[in-house]
């Protein structure tokens, strides 16, 4: 799981050895597409831009006035975020995702939260 920084710029929270390649896409359809153009041994990231809150409506509210780029969205709380993240996992449309936050709010604790909760609905131990 990665965060998209302002100046473009990208963080990494956890550690994978793979050589990674980052895609965006207008909807998970294409990005599955895309993948599938790619060789096996890489590490796929999807773009999402997202706006994560306690309750979906904030979140939604929050999203829906972000003129940003066409692609895959996500408004919703941790856990949703969590389950959709495991999901694109589990699918093979993705190995992981950038996180492009919409609004002011810091994205960083919500997103450590939701890597926890992906990885123990995927089983796996922390990187």
């Amino acid at each position: 799981m990665f965060i998209a920084e302002t100046d473009g710029a990208w963080e990494e929270l956890t550690a994978g050895e793979r050589q990674v390649v980052r895609i965006s896409a207008p909807d998970l359809q294409e990005a599955a597409r895309r993948r599938r153009r790619l060789p096996a041994d890489v590490a796929v990231i999807l773009d999402l831009t997202v706006s994560v809150a306690d309750d979906p409506r904030t979140a939604l509210a929050a999203i829906s006035g972000h003129d940003g780029e066409v692609g895959v969205r996500y408004a919703g709380t941790v856990d949703g975020l969590a389950g959709l993240v495991a999901d694109l996992y589990v699918a093979g449309v993705a190995d992981g995702v950038t996180l492009i936050p919409v609004g002011p709010d810091e994205l960083r604790p919500r997103a450590r939260i939701a890597l926890s909760r992906i990885q123990d609905r995927l089983r796996i131990r922390a990187a």
